[in-house]
């Protein structure tokens, strides 16, 4: 797959996958990652008799780990899209470094948002809620800290 990308991005001009294809692209993934969970509140409506289907601490543990990692790819994703929107025809700064802050922070906050729910004893669908939002927002957190303290510093090794 990785040859086939890299093979699209150095052939001919018609067949490149340059910038505006690739935000589409970027736009599709996210839809298409966050697509299935549609179906949890349909599962959730087809269990007759039971009050809440995520009754299984396991499975609610997944179910949050799950969430913390699409929103985690949903803000990196996202910065992806803004940077090649504002500079096309430019390679991705550090994207090493982009990847591993966005999943880091939103695991990290994943994990702590569903310990803090779960001693509160909150509702299951107000802890998935609590560790969407805790994901995303400490994904964005760090990506600002980085824009912050790294501000344009290209990858090492790349020519200046």
């Amino acid at each position: 797959m990785m040859k086939e990308l890299h093979d699209r991005i150095t052939t001919q001009p018609s067949q490149q996958l340059t910038a505006p294809k690739l935000r589409r692209l970027i736009w599709g993934l996210i839809v298409a990652i966050w697509l299935p969970l549609l179906a949890l509140p349909a599962f959730a409506a087809a269990q007759s008799g039971l009050a809440d289907p995520l009754n299984i601490p396991p499975v609610l543990m997944v179910l949050a780990l799950v969430i913390s990692s699409l929103a985690g790819a949903t803000a990196l994703l996202m910065r992806i899209d803004r940077e090649l929107s504002a500079a096309p025809d430019k390679p991705l700064l550090r994207p090493w470094l982009m990847c591993a802050s966005h999943m880091a922070g939103a695991w990290l906050a994943g994990t702590l948002a569903f310990i803090v729910s779960r001693q509160a004893s909150f509702e299951v669908w107000t802890t998935l809620g609590f560790v969407l939002t805790a994901s995303f927002a400490n994904a964005k957190f760090i990506e600002s800290m980085l824009e912050r303290y790294l501000p344009g510093r290209p990858n090492p090794g790349v020519p200046q």
